[in-house]
Parts: structure tokens; C-alpha cells; sequence
């Protein structure tokens, strides 16, 4: 039996137009009761770019809690989740690279109803075929975060997705052992960076470790002395994945002449870009979803996560799952966005939806 007639015997998606969604109508605080709520909506259809996905498994994201702290439209039914692996069930009539059948994965767009339901729709281009090695859960955690670490070392850094074509080159990852640093980490590794990265509890120094980290930084302590003592005063990249404000003063005093800074993390207020002028260094901001949300060159998403699974496949960078909740149900949704929330998390927290 393949995948696609085990998704039938377990949800009889040819035989219903409603399907359940978790989603939200007003910001309120996660353990408040209707955090979170469940309801049966009208089965999605796919415009004629698009797919419509059978979700297996997604997984809980940074943005996830912020667009709900900042949601302004009480009482709107909101679907969150921008991870999801899943089977195409039905196909746009302008769709080229997916059939019916195919196991996809993809992050989705910002402004779209996302994967925290039976069903979703999708644009193609934003679509890579899953990995075929790894489970359910192991696929989810990884396209929102592949994405991000693919735009910083490809479009902000500059650099290819080629083994060893950037050795003897230096990066700094602030935040080495969240969602996005733990695929940069292994991605810079991939292409033959020395890679140095901050983290401080004795978990996340040996996560960071495990994913080929060269160097760890405390970053409770004096980071350009640290730098100093592994003779790394001066890096060729830095990746600001946590409080841009806060990093900013190192990053301009570490990076080298004609080097490029990548930050994800918005700031609260004025940076000083000033001191990059007179060596020639470039800072760029990189959010994956600019691309969805304003229709420009959407198809690089999908061929980032179509390469992202190739290594996967080739066991040159791993998943970085390091949780998983079982069904989807308001009660796992909302004890996955708590522990994102909390602002500790090593890797990425995943809810996987049937049991096969």
C-alpha cells in the first residue's frame, strides 16, 4: 500500500469537504483556555499554481508566536504553522513539478492559512520534494529554518551550497543552537567554514558541538576576549540570529574589511551602520517570507529545500528535530508554541498528526 491509499484509509479526504484546523481569534495569553481553539472550516481548493497538501506533521516557529502576540483581528479564525511535510492530494491545473502522491515539505507563506490542519494549500514554487530517508517528524522540523540558513549563506553571504568551496572563510552565528542556527551551523560546515558560535548552557554547548561547531562562545561573558583567545579577533561572516540591537556593537567591531553581516532579528531601535563604510562591509536583512508575501523569485525556496533534502538523503547535515507531540489537537499545539515561547529552545519542537 503506498502513502497516498494509507492517507485515504485514515482520513477520507475524497469523501468530506470540511476538515479540522487548530487556529486562534484573539492574542491571548498561551495558557489561557481559548488560546487556542478547534474548529471544522470549508476544505481548501487550490488555485491553479497551487497544491493542495495533506499535512502529516508541522512544526512550531519563532513568527508563529509573534503573529499571534501582535494579531489585531478579534474574532478572525487564524491558522498558524509555517513547517509542514505532507502528500499532495490534488494538483492546479498549471502545476509542473508535483503529481498527486508526491511527499512534499515547505515552509508556505506568511499572509496564507498555514499547516496547523487536516488540509493546505500551497504555491508550487515554494514546494521541495521531502526527503525519502527521514520520518514524518524529523521532515517538519526543517524547511522554515533550511530556508532562512540557505538566503543568509547564499544571498546575504554570498557564498554557493557547494561542499568545502568556501574553506579557510570565517563565520560567527549568534545563537548557534536555535531552529536556524543548528541548519546554518552544519550548512557553514558543509562548505568548509570555521565556524564560531555562542551558547551557554551545557545542553546547548553540546548540541552546537554535535553539529560541527569549531568554536563556542559564552556569551554571558566578554565575547571579543573570547575571540581573541581562539585568535578568530576578526571573522570573514556574521549571522546575527538573536537580539540584533544587542550584537550589533560586536558585529561591527569583529567583522573584517569587506565582510558581510546577515541578521533575522528585527531591531527596536536606530543601529549605527556607520562603522562598515570605511572598510567595505555589507549588512543585509534576510526574512524568508518577503518572498511569498510579495510574489518575487518564489521558485528559489523550492529549489533551496529540493537541495536541502538532497544532503539530508546524503547524510551531510541531519535533522534538527528534538521533540515531537503526538496528534493534532489544541492541547499539543498549544505545549508546542509554550515551549517556543519560552525562549530555551535547542532545535526544533515538531507535532505529528497520524499515526501510520
Amino acid at each position: 500500500m503506498n502513502l497516498l491509499d494509507k492517507i485515504k484509509n485514515i482520513w477520507p479526504f475524497g469523501q468530506s469537504h470540511k476538515m479540522r484546523a487548530i487556529g486562534f481569534e484573539r492574542p491571548l495569553l498561551i495558557d489561557q483556555p481559548d488560546a487556542f481553539v478547534e474548529k471544522v472550516i470549508p476544505r481548501p481548493q487550490p488555485d491553479k499554481d497551487e497544491l493542495l497538501v495533506k499535512v502529516l506533521a508541522s512544526s512550531v516557529n519563532p513568527v508563529d508566536t509573534k503573529m499571534r502576540a501582535n494579531y489585531t483581528h478579534d474574532g478572525v479564525f487564524r491558522i498558524l504553522g509555517f513547517d509542514a511535510v505532507g502528500v499532495v492530494v490534488e494538483v492546479g491545473q498549471n502545476v509542473q513539478h508535483f503529481s498527486v502522491g508526491d511527499k512534499v515539505y515547505y515552509a508556505g507563506a506568511q499572509l496564507k492559512p498555514g499547516s496547523n490542519a487536516d488540509l493546505q494549500v500551497v504555491h508550487e514554487a515554494l514546494v521541495g520534494h521531502a526527503p525519502t530517508s527521514l520520518s514524518d517528524e524529523e521532515i517538519a522540523a526543517m524547511p522554515l529554518t533550511s530556508i532562512t540558513a540557505y538566503e543568509i549563506l547564499h544571498e546575504a553571504l554570498c557564498y554557493d551550497l557547494e561542499e568545502n568551496s568556501a574553506l579557510g572563510h570565517t563565520i560567527l552565528i549568534v545563537n548557534g543552537a536555535g531552529g536556524v542556527g543548528s541548519v546554518l551551523i552544519q550548512l557553514a560546515k558543509y562548505i568548509g567554514m570555521t565556524v564560531i558560535t555562542t551558547a551557554s548552557r551545557t545542553e546547548s554547548v553540546t548540541w552546537v558541538k554535535s553539529l560541527g561547531a569549531d568554536y563556542i562562545l559564552d556569551y554571558h561573558q566578554d565575547l571579543n576576549e573570547q575571540m581573541r583567545k581562539i585568535q578568530h579577533d576578526k571573522v570573514d561572516n556574521i549571522a546575527i540570529l538573536q537580539n540584533t540591537d544587542y550584537y550589533w556593537s560586536l558585529a561591527t567591531a569583529v567583522i573584517k574589511p569587506f565582510g558581510r553581516i546577515a541578521s533575522i532579528v528585527e531591531t527596536t531601535e536606530p543601529i549605527d551602520i556607520g562603522p562598515l563604510k570605511n572598510i567595505g562591509a555589507q549588512f543585509s536583512w534576510v526574512f524568508m517570507f518577503a518572498k511569498g508575501n510579495y510574489g518575487v523569485n518564489m521558485q528559489s525556496q523550492g529549489n533551496a529545500l529540493n537541495q536541502v533534502a538532497r544532503l539530508l538523503d546524503e547524510n551531510k547535515i541531519k535533522t534538527t528535530l528534538s521533540k515531537t507531540y503526538h496528534g493534532l489537537s489544541v492541547e499539543n499545539i498549544r505545549a508546542a508554541t509554550k515551549e517556543v515561547e519560552a525562549g530555551r529552545m535547542i532545535g526544533k519542537v515538531v507535532v505529528k498528526y497520524d499515526e501510520q
